[in-house]
């Protein structure tokens, strides 16, 4: 009924064209909690969008006459408006390629941290610009623009969370495409980690990169994302580019026990440190913890091993299983003033990590009084 009454007029799966829009609902799994949309005028807008930046030294304002919009239908939201897309040129689909990657990983933020984007820029909304020009790769900006506000619904100055693509006629590997727009949401909506001095000062679009696409490939093995929702990247792409990428930090930071002295490394190691770190509590103890571990943190990678005590510290009980690569080596933990079953912890830190050896079965960290 719901669907009935949001997206009259489109077709699961395809898009539906009438005189003025084309729109396009996706497949969601059963029983999901939203739906997802994109909306696009099938001609180009009168007058085009211009850049909220300004380019070169006549600081120009580029010109975007190819538009999508985004929506999706949640518990929390209700029907919202939270991407608009624009692009200088309609080559390929691309801005529709994007737009659909984006409303997953919004879908993946959503369900798996409890998080969405932040209502202060403009009302939630993300507009991302695919442009022709500039060196190959993208940025992730905060800005003031002229237009509408969504939530007054008038024309004013208005603080944007702005995405921008450069050289899209280089955009064309789907792996490298996929990472690029992980990298850019990555910045635009995780909560901030930061102060390095390379490759970048901010963490989050490293970690968004690393963390969105393991997700989408697990969607994928379960059937329930495929290719199109990341550009094209299909499943052995995504395994072969985890395997370089993600795993070997995970499994690096299990084996060390975090110190702020190492969080606090402003070079790109220490950068890989934190997101190794950040990745491997994910990964131990699934998206709840983690999500806390991270809207616990400040701004700085050095307090990240704390809070990542103070949320396993947080529930009754967390059940976890040691991943397959670590069984057999003596790995850290956060365990904090928890009991531990299960395992036996080796080595206690000050700081409320633990050392154990990494064993199959199920292991329980119990935060309730015996």
């Amino acid at each position: 009924m719901i669907a009935a009454l949001l997206f009259a007029h489109a077709v699961w799966l395809s898009p539906q064209v009438d005189t003025l829009w084309k729109k396009v609902m996706l497949a969601m799994p059963p029983k999901s909690s939203t739906l997802l949309t994109f909306w696009s005028p099938v001609d180009p807008i009168d007058p085009p969008k211009k850049s909220p930046k300004k380019f070169g030294v006549n600081k120009i304002q580029w010109e975007f006459p190819w538009m999508v919009e985004g929506y999706s239908q949640s518990p929390d939201f209700g029907f919202h408006k939270f991407f608009r897309v624009f692009a200088q040129e309609q080559k390929g689909d691309r801005i529709s390629q994007v737009t659909q990657m984006l409303l997953r990983l919004w879908d993946l933020n959503y369900k798996n941290l409890r998080l969405s984007h932040s209502p202060k820029y403009n009302g939630g909304l993300v507009e991302v610009y695919l442009c022709f020009g500039g060196k190959a790769g993208g940025e992730q900006l905060f800005e003031v623009d002229k237009g509408l506000d969504i939530r007054t619904h008038r024309d004013t100055d208005v603080t944007v969370n702005t995405i921008y693509i450069y050289d899209m006629t280089s955009f064309t590997d789907p792996i490298e495409m996929a990472r690029e727009v992980a990298h850019e949401y990555g910045h635009a909506t995780l909560p901030p980690v930061g102060g390095f001095q390379e490759p970048e000062d901010w963490a989050d679009g490293y970690l968004g990169e690393k963390l969105f696409l393991r997700w989408i490939r697990d969607g994928m093995a379960k059937g329930l994302l495929v290719p199109q929702d990341a550009m094209g990247a299909t499943k052995a792409d995504l395994d072969k580019w985890i395997a370089t990428n993600v795993d070997p930090l995970i499994d690096a930071a299990a084996i060390v026990a975090p110190t702020q002295t190492a969080m606090s490394d402003k070079s790109a190691s220490g950068m890989n440190e934190f997101i190794g770190l950040a990745l491997y509590v994910e990964t131990l103890f699934g998206d709840t913890v983690f999500a806390r571990s991270m809207k616990m943190n400040s701004v700085s990678p050095a307090d990240y091993p704390a809070s990542a005590v103070l949320a396993i510290e947080e529930p009754e009980t967390v059940k976890f299983n040691i991943p397959q690569s670590l069984i057999g080596k003596l790995i850290w933990i956060p365990l904090g003033t928890g009991k531990l079953k299960g395992a036996v912890w080796i080595k206690r830190d000050p700081s409320g990590w633990v050392q154990i050896m990494g064993k199959a079965g199920e292991i329980t960290i119990s935060n309730t009084p015996p």
